[in-house]
C-alpha cells in the first residue's frame, strides 16, 4: 500500500500517512461529497457513446461473473480543479462503497479504475481485500495495457484492454495459488468454471 498522494510505501491502512500527513478527512474536505455514480460504469463527462457504455458495462458484469468475489467499476470524471487523480480513486473507493456497504477495509475486494479524459491521465486502485494478491506492478501494467488507446482518445478501447489484462493476470494468480496450496479465505482469487 502507498500513500496516494507522497507515494510512501506503508504495510497496514494508517489514520494518516507517516510521510506526508494526509488523511481521508482532508480527501473528504477537498473533493466534498460523494457523486452519484453506478456499480459498474460511471460517466461523468459524458464523453462515451450509448453503444460503448453498453459494451463496456457488459464486459464489466462478465469480469464479475468469472471472478464473482471481485467488483471491477470504472468512473470517467472531469477533475477541476486539477487534483491528484490518485487521490480521487483512493478517496472514492473508500468512500463510495460500489459492491456493498459492509464491503469495506479486509472486505473490500475491489477494483476501481478511474479517467480524467481532459486530463489524459488514469489511476487504477484495489481494495484493501486485493492488496496482498494483486501487486502494484499488475496495476501498472493494467494501465499500460490500455495507454494507447488512451493516447488515441479511444476511451472504450482503453477501458476494454485493462479490463482484459486484469483477466489474464487474475487467472494466471488463481492458476498460481492453486498450484501452491496456500490461499485461504476470500482473498483466494477463482475463475467461475465454464467462463471465457
Amino acid at each position: 500500500m502507498r500513500c496516494p498522494s507522497c507515494r510512501v510505501p506503508f504495510s497496514s491502512p494508517p489514520e494518516k500517512c507517516p510521510k506526508c500527513g494526509l488523511t481521508l478527512a482532508e480527501l473528504d474536505r477537498k473533493f466534498g461529497i460523494v457523486p452519484l455514480y453506478s456499480r459498474y460504469l460511471t460517466d461523468r463527462t459524458e464523453r462515451l457513446p450509448l453503444r460503448d457504455a453498453t459494451k463496456l458495462r457488459e464486459a464489466l458484469q462478465l469480469f464479475g461473473r468469472k471472478f464473482p468475489q471481485l467488483l471491477f467499476s470504472v468512473v470517467l470524471i472531469d477533475l477541476r480543479p486539477r487534483a491528484p487523480i490518485a487521490e480521487y480513486a483512493f478517496w472514492l473507493i473508500n468512500r463510495a462503497c460500489f459492491s456493498e456497504f459492509q464491503a469495506t477495509g479486509p472486505r473490500n475486494f475491489e477494483l476501481l479504475l478511474v479517467l480524467d479524459p481532459g486530463a489524459k491521465e488514469a489511476a487504477l486502485m484495489t481494495g484493501y481485500g486485493l492488496e496482498n494478491v494483486v501487486a502494484e506492478e499488475d496495476l501498472a501494467a493494467a494501465l499500460n495495457a490500455g495507454q494507447p488507446g488512451f493516447e488515441a482518445g479511444d476511451l472504450a478501447g482503453a477501458i476494454h484492454s485493462c479490463i482484459e489484462f486484469m483477466t489474464r493476470r487474475l487467472r494466471e494468480i488463481g492458476q498460481r495459488s492453486a498450484l501452491d496450496q496456500t490461499s485461504t479465505g476470500p482473498a483466494a482469487i477463482e475463475e467461475t468454471a465454464g467462463q471465457t
